[in-house]
């Protein structure tokens, strides 16, 4: 127990601190507290600009992450498929066995209607929700009329009906088609909103495509519908207040919807939209957390960010008026101090409970870093504690012990572990030491150097995990009793990864001290789970 405290840097009796900590969360609760209401006493009083600066630049964070929420599992969807297309799982599968891959991906959601996969050769698979079932349309390659084969499949996916019927359709002239291929591979593009094809609805279409490096011109388009009623919805439950409007718009500065409007009439934007649209695209369509603008002798306020990193397919906007932002600030002032208090001496009294009933445990708490003060005291203490849901011991990097040679599994073995911790919460991988806590060292490696070692490292990572997900992973060679040691961290990432192994990708999780591999199926609803 002495080295599992040396391990956590605590120092002193158990008791004091509890002692120490709860002094130091009141402390930092009650400074925390009286700083808040003394800025806002100070701005709702005397600073109204910052006031609305500030709230609008809120409300245009808040959208931006519901938003995001919104339509991240679309996103998330778009990139696993693309990557089944990638290693061939889905290009030779037949349209029974495509829908029930895709059943478990379009079915949870509601806002999803539609899912496409296309090529340049013409052909197309169309899986569509139909009257609480689904539907297919599968065209193959051609111009001008052809043959559409229909199927209609119970959710177990299951066919229930077939027919067929001419039809002049091409993907190539849909403008999620367009708007795919306008972009670079693995990008994913938003439409604006357009007429559907089969159910002549109108709604939006997020799309991307990939290509083969042997076949570079043939590309695999893949796209999701959403109809606009379900995205007017969605936005309207945004509360933008009364007069307030919430927009996204295309990268371009076209608007894709907004709320309070009907379907089909996005053109019939209001006079404070145009105008906080014409001083955002004066900024360069630049994010920007607040814009002052005037309307018809009213001040509004106005907030845009881009979903997404680096170069973004579309931008989220909130325009609220002044006058509705200082009415609801003066309006809920008492109410919002009162809530204050009432919350302050509840936090204060849990945070007692919560240090009281769980001090026992604080010298327990595992780690998933080590820091560099007293490196190798705090090692040992971590190998004492022994392998957990977030530390695994590996005995070599390459070498069978059995054989005494070099072998693949070896290598595959260890590279799951980093690749469970990431899809999980993060963890330390420790190479050298066996199952049972025997430091080995990593001599039966038999590298020639430490930078000989790295450069494996790095390229079994690249090779096999990806070069894109390095940055995640730090990696140590320390000497820990006269024997040379591999400490691998890695942090949890939000984005799947997957292991390449041979043709097949590979999605690993963390169970217990130990690394499972799941199925697609499971993988979905374990990422739905952990967003």
């Amino acid at each position: 127990m002495p080295k599992l405290q040396s391990l956590l840097s605590f120092k002193g009796h158990p008791q004091n601190i509890r002692k120490r900590l709860l002094r130091d969360i009141i402390i930092v609760v009650v400074i925390t507290f009286t700083c808040l209401v003394a800025l806002s006493i100070y701005q709702v009083r005397t600073v109204r600009e910052k006031v609305s600066k500030t709230i609008i630049s809120d409300a245009a964070t808040l959208v931006k992450k519901r938003f995001i929420r919104f339509v991240d599992p679309i996103e998330n969807y778009l990139a696993v498929i693309s990557e089944w297309g990638k290693n061939g799982t889905i290009i030779q599968r037949n349209d029974q066995e495509l829908t029930k891959l895709l059943i478990p991906l379009l079915s949870p959601h509601a806002h999803m209607t539609g899912l496409l996969i296309a090529n340049s050769n013409g052909a197309e698979f169309f899986l569509q929700k139909y009257d609480g079932g689904l539907r297919s349309r599968r065209l193959y390659p051609g111009d001008g009329e052809r043959i559409a084969t229909w199927h209609s499949w119970h959710l177990n996916g299951k066919p229930f009906n077939t027919w067929q019927e001419k039809t002049d359709y091409q993907s190539a002239n849909r403008p999620w088609y367009k708007e795919a291929l306008n972009n670079k591979p693995g990008k994913i593009s938003w439409t604006e909103p357009y007429t559907f094809f089969t159910t002549q609805e109108i709604g939006v279409t997020a799309a991307t495509y990939w290509q083969k490096k042997d076949n570079p011109d043939s590309k695999h388009i893949i796209a999701i519908d959403l109809l606009e009623n379900d995205l007017l919805e969605f936005l309207n439950t945004l509360k933008a207040g009364k007069d307030g409007h919430i927009i996204v718009i295309e990268k371009d500065g076209s608007i894709i919807t907004y709320n309070q409007v009907e379907p089909g009439k996005v053109d019939k934007r209001p006079a404070p939209l145009q105008a906080a649209l014409k001083i955002w695209h004066s900024h360069k369509k630049k994010e920007v957390s607040a814009l002052k603008f005037t309307n018809s002798g009213q001040i509004w306020w106005a907030g845009f960010s881009k979903l997404g990193q680096g170069d973004p397919s579309s931008w989220v906007g909130i325009i609220i008026p002044q006058s509705k932002i200082m009415d609801n600030v003066v309006q809920k002032w008492w109410q919002t101090g009162m809530l204050g208090l009432g919350v302050l001496f509840l936090a204060i009294f849990l945070a007692f409970r919560l240090v009281k009933k769980y001090s026992y445990q604080l010298k327990e708490l595992p780690t998933q870093h080590i820091n560099g003060h007293n490196f190798a005291n705090e090692l040992i203490a971590l190998i004492d504690a022994g392998e957990s849901t977030t530390l695994e011991f590996k005995s070599t990097l390459r070498t069978n012990l059995k054989t005494g040679k070099k072998g693949k599994e070896i290598e595959i073995a260890w590279l799951k572990t980093i690749t469970a911790f990431m899809n999980s919460d993060g963890g330390i991988l420790l190479v050298g030491v066996e199952d049972n806590g025997n430091i080995l060292g990593i001599q039966m490696d038999n590298f020639e150097n430490e930078d000989k070692l790295r450069l494996y490292c790095k390229s079994l990572i690249n090779n096999h995990i990806g070069p894109e997900f390095t940055r995640f992973i730090n990696l140590k060679l320390k000497p820990v009793k006269e024997k040379q040691v591999v400490i691998i961290e890695c942090e949890r990432v939000r984005k799947p990864v997957f292991l390449s192994i041979g043709k097949n990708e590979e999605f690993f999780v963390r169970s217990g001290p130990s690394s499972m591999k799941i199925t697609m199926s499971q993988m979905v609803k374990y990422l739905e789970e952990r967003r």
